[in-house]
């Protein structure tokens, strides 16, 4: 990202880009809960699948955010926001209003998300997160912690996106599109220098993250940060090719008894392109082994997987917490 880069995302993005700084800085890992099954398939496979938006836990979370956006944009903030687009042009308002609302079927339809969440203190290291564990793994659970390197890289190899959670009711919402807009009239000049079509892809992105990665309050707890795949989005912007299409290829499986596409995205690094830390041995700092009356020779098959995908001190890697299980 390029200093000019950087200032358009100060401007339009400033929590995400803050958040995105708090995580290197702090060197935050993340973690991912799921079925000890569902595990041992990621790990046999090497990738991890991006499900359908539309097939999540809440399902109505893209629409929770499209709410909290729609109450912003109608009252003072989302007018001043208005006359300020006026400013850089002046049919800019109607342009991107008419495009916005092209785009959110497929924002609403085709958007693909992993789910991560931040993995926190020296507890929460040894034994997992018990609300999590209860929500997505209650039995033969596993999480894998994950080095966050890949997650935060400066890079556009995979065109997949990381973006924190924002847990906001309506009213909390309108707190951070005020700081958005505040920013936008504070760098108006800058702006007016760069041009409509800039500005309009700028907010794009920005309102485009902020339906896609705005939950409910309640859920805050989950310190949830979101892997965003758009690829109705890319075939507009003329960004779906080969390349991209071997990158991350489209698949059509049966998960849950539902039949669905899914977007893979492979362990590899792309280091000419500043994507690294993406493979097994590099990625997985820890795998934790969670409730289950079978803990021991679950944790001796993931054991056994990590030394097959050559990772060293394989069994120093594998924990098993402990956790009683709950009948």
């Amino acid at each position: 990202m390029d200093e000019a880069q950087l200032k358009l995302v100060q401007i339009f993005m400033p929590r995400a880009l803050r958040e995105l700084q708090r995580l290197r800085s702090e060197n935050i890992r993340f973690v991912h809960y799921t079925s000890a099954d569902s595990a041992l398939k990621i790990l046999h496979s090497q990738k991890m699948l991006m499900r359908n938006s539309t097939l999540m836990n809440d399902f109505s979370e893209i629409q929770h955010g499209l709410e909290c956006l729609k109450a912003a944009y109608q009252i003072k903030d989302g007018e001043r926001l208005k006359n300020l687009m006026r400013e850089v042009q002046s049919d800019l308002p109607e342009i991107f209003e008419s495009n916005f609302q092209e785009q959110f079927t497929d924002i609403e339809n085709e958007t693909y998300l992993i789910s991560i969440s931040e993995h926190g203190d020296e507890v929460e290291d040894e034994f997992g997160r018990l609300s999590m564990w209860r929500a997505y793994a209650p039995k033969n659970g596993v999480a894998f912690i994950f080095n966050s390197g890949p997650f935060s890289a400066d890079s556009e190899a995979l065109n997949a996106f990381s973006s924190p959670v924002l847990y906001a009711n309506p009213a909390e919402f309108c707190t951070e599109f005020r700081e958005v807009v505040d920013a936008i009239e504070e760098n108006l000049d800058y702006l007016k220098n760069c041009g409509g079509e800039l500005f309009h892809t700028m907010l794009m992105y920005a309102f485009r993250f902020a339906v896609q990665s705005t939950k409910h309050s309640s859920f805050r707890e989950e310190r949830e940060w979101r892997v965003i795949y758009s690829p109705k989005l890319l075939e507009r912007e003329g960004k779906m090719d080969d390349k991209q299409k071997q990158r991350l290829p489209a698949e059509v499986m049966s998960l849950g008894g539902v039949p669905q596409r899914v977007f893979a995205i492979p362990f590899v690094d792309y280091p000419e392109e500043g994507f690294v830390g993406a493979t097994v041995p590099s990625l997985i700092e820890k795998i934790l082994i969670g409730p289950s009356q079978d803990s021991w020779p679950i944790a001796e098959a993931f054991v056994c997987e990590l030394e097959r995908l050559g990772v060293g001190d394989a069994r120093t890697k594998v924990v098993v917490t402990g956790i009683p299980l709950r009948h």
